[in-house]
């Protein structure tokens, strides 16, 4: 099998930006997810969770492959989930959209 080529920095730079981006999201449902009152919405945001969680895994995978530093991202350090309720939850996921 044909050795591939080692990914460009463009592709680098973007798969860190997309890094960034999702595991802040994931935060930002991990924070939702908690504190949602209804049942079909926390449903909608776990399966979204589900689906975005997987990429993240993968975006890691590439960037070791790749001899790259894995950026440190949003972190579970990054969300206090003690914080009270938003008072827009109804909202939430519109913010998602």
């Amino acid at each position: 099998m044909p050795e591939r080529p080692k990914i460009s920095s463009t592709e680098l730079g973007t798969l860190w930006m997309t890094y960034q981006q999702k595991t802040m999201i994931l935060r930002m449902l991990e924070y939702f997810i908690e504190k949602a009152d209804d049942e079909e919405a926390k449903n909608i945001m776990t399966s979204l969770y589900e689906q975005i969680d997987p990429y993240v895994k993968k975006i890691i995978e590439i960037f070791e492959s790749e001899g790259a530093v894995v950026p440190v991202g949003f972190t579970a350090k990054d969300v206090n989930k003690g914080a009270p309720k938003f008072m827009i939850m109804d909202s939430t996921l519109c913010l998602l959209d």
